[in-house]
């Protein structure tokens, strides 16, 4: 790529000063922070360049296109207890049976474009795309809460996958909100659930349990997906035995 283009010559980073001499990087440890992040990002993205999470074209994490594509939930329609597409009046999903948490959102359905950057983000490493998933599921949070927190990881998960997925989520989303996000939950030695069918979910969650922070007011808890609500409603019964007077789940795509 030519000087000009994107790229400096080491010459021209010299005579602007980059190399040193007097720069406001030389007398501020932030501005050179600041500028380590931007190279960093530079060079992240000649290595890897951005792509859409739904077609695989680059330029953007979720193009334009695809974002349309999106089978995103219509708040006024979606089960306020559960998330599920079309129950407001009378849902068949949980109209049978009690929930640890109070509300639930979802941005859309775990499929397609959105399905594709949920699975790239938390196991093809595409870390770029947590932020973009946490302020677009902000938008459907609803009541704002005390606080935000997540869905910790399993240990063996997050050897595997080298980072909290879900905090990655909850953080930018907690931002957007204006709210502070707090690591509240932990969680004992438990199975990864990936390959675990209904009811295994269900009998994981209920052996492994979470512990919870003591905690007050309302808790908003952050996860990638909700499939069962099996780890949700776990974490759920943590919060409200360690303080919190209501709990509320947002997740990026629901099952349906």
């Amino acid at each position: 790529m030519r000087a000009g283009h994107g790229l400096h010559r080491i010459g021209d980073l010299r005579d602007h000063g980059a190399l040193g001499g007097d720069d406001p990087a030389d007398r501020d440890p932030g501005v050179a922070a600041g500028l380590l992040r931007a190279a960093a990002g530079v060079i992240a993205e000649l290595l890897a360049p951005t792509r859409c999470a739904g077609c695989d074209l680059p330029g953007t994490l979720l193009c334009d296109e695809c974002l349309a594509r999106v089978a995103c939930y219509d708040p006024a329609l979606a089960c306020p207890r559960c998330a599920a597409p079309f129950g407001v009046l009378a849902c068949t999903e949980c109209c049978e049976r009690e929930l640890a948490f109070d509300s639930a959102v979802a941005l859309g359905e775990l499929e397609g474009p959105l399905g594709r950057a949920v699975v790239l983000h938390k196991d093809a490493g595409e870390l770029r795309l947590g932020a973009l998933l946490g302020e677009l599921t902000a938008g459907r949070a609803g009541a704002v809460p005390d606080v935000v927190t997540w869905i910790p990881p399993t240990r063996a998960a997050l050897t595997r996958r080298g980072f909290d997925h879900a905090r990655a989520i909850a953080e930018p989303l907690a931002a957007s909100l204006g709210v502070p996000c707090e690591a509240l939950l932990t969680r004992p030695a438990a199975r990864d659930q990936r390959r675990l069918g209904r009811q295994a979910r269900l009998q994981a969650a209920e052996e492994a349990g979470f512990v919870a922070a003591a905690c007050t007011g309302a808790v908003l808890v952050v996860d990638d997906a909700l499939t069962t609500g099996a780890t949700l409603e776990a974490a759920a019964d943590a919060l409200r035995a360690a303080g919190a007077t209501r709990v509320g789940v947002a997740v990026v795509a629901r099952a349906w």
